[in-house]
């Protein structure tokens, strides 16, 4: 909930400035490699270092409005989509709110060579030290609201085996280094989206998504996972993402940073609450943010049984014959036959075919979604698409 006076109330602490700063960090896709620029000027009064969203170290003297910039092969980032429509969703209230936004990642590094101590880490705090300097400079405050992540396939192809406790030490360092430089007794949460391209790295799965997930459950007060990205265009190389693309994900980043930190409210994607069985039966209960759920084949082609896959330890599960919903937030899955095996595991947008390239038609994914009717600011359509899952059955 708001605090008085026009502040936010984050976890029960006030946030009390009048420039929230959101630090971008990862691979390449945190820094719009592969993305043409699509945002080309600033509606509101968001703000980025004056060398640029990629602001790097140097000459860091003064804000500039939100643009984003072609860099060569680095265009738009998440940045623009985030800060732009967290501005319209708040104008809508009658309230100004005012994002700065620096991105510092690296393309094609795993997390050992981001995380505290690395020349990327270090950078992101230079970004911090320099925003918050200018911002006194000019009168203002400034708070460091989040750390939004766009990562995982270094660490993918890596065979990262502990990729949830990196996530979570991550988090930890971000907001220890951050409210030393800032002063904020505000916490430092982490956004972050699934990786949804491990088939164009000729592999079946991966466990990175599902690390993703764990770490949110691990510190739900501290790290969100936005949306998986297997809904979304990518570039012809099957592992970047368009400049729409980055615009149109920013704008999930945006949404969740909106109800989190702003309302004050919980943010959980669309994934299972509860998994259970009789006889051949599966239900699945979802946490839904916006009700009715939607088996949708339009947007996202069906990879067969919508995405959905049974799992257990006899080495020949029984097949998925049906798939349907029932009611407004659980979903059916009828099985051939009774299961004989153990440890049943429900999955979703677990399998890619190897090689494909990633996106809609062809990686990894599945049709589940909800009906969230917030509006793009570009007409992209903000559903919130399930997450990528591998969950038990009860």
């Amino acid at each position: 909930m708001a605090c008085e006076g026009g502040r936010d109330c984050v976890f029960g602490l006030c946030v009390d400035a009048t420039i929230n700063h959101v630090l971008i960090g990862g691979q390449s896709l945190s820094i719009g490699s592969n993305a043409t620029v699509v945002s080309t000027e600033q509606p509101y009064q968001n703000l980025m270092l004056n060398p640029g969203v990629r602001a790097g170290v140097n000459n860091l003297t003064s804000f500039v409005p939100l643009i984003e910039t072609q860099d060569g092969k680095f265009g738009e980032t998440i940045a623009s989509g985030m800060a732009n429509l967290v501005a319209e969703l708040e104008e809508a209230k009658g309230r100004s709110y005012v994002i700065s936004a620096s991105a510092h990642g690296v393309g094609g590094q795993n997390y050992a060579n981001l995380k505290k101590g690395t020349n990327s880490f270090t950078a992101g705090m230079t970004q911090v030290q320099a925003a918050a300097a200018i911002a006194a400079g000019q009168g203002d405050t400034l708070a460091v609201r989040a750390v939004a992540i766009v990562h995982g396939e270094a660490d993918h192809n890596g065979g990262t085996a502990n990729y949830e406790q990196n996530l979570l030490e991550w988090q930890s360092d971000y907001e220890a280094d951050i409210t030393a430089i800032t002063g904020q007794t505000s916490p430092v949460p982490m956004f972050l989206c699934q990786m949804s391209s491990w088939s164009k790295y000729n592999t079946p799965t991966s466990l990175i998504p599902f690390a993703q997930l764990a770490a949110a459950d691990a510190r739900p007060e501290r790290i969100y996972v936005v949306a998986p990205k297997y809904f979304l265009p990518y570039a012809p190389d099957g592992v970047h993402i368009t400049g729409h693309a980055e615009r149109w994900l920013g704008e999930y980043y945006a949404k969740a940073y909106q109800r989190a930190l702003i309302d004050g409210e919980p943010w959980i994607p669309l994934r299972p609450r509860a998994i259970s069985r009789e006889g051949a039966v599966i239900v699945a209960d979802f946490h839904v943010p916006s009700p009715p759920l939607v088996l949708d084949t339009e947007k996202v082609s069906d990879p067969g049984n919508f995405g959905f896959e049974f799992w257990d330890n006899s080495g020949a599960p029984p097949a998925i014959i049906g798939v349907e919903l029932i009611g407004d937030a659980q979903v059916q899955i009828t099985l051939a036959a009774e299961p004989t095996g153990d440890m049943e595991r429900l999955r979703y947008a677990y399998t890619g075919q190897p090689g494909n390239v990633a996106g809609p038609m062809t990686g990894p994914r599945g049709n589940l979604r909800d009906s969230d009717p917030t509006p793009s600011r570009h007409g992209y359509g903000l559903h919130n698409w399930a997450v990528h899952f591998d969950e038990s059955i009860n």
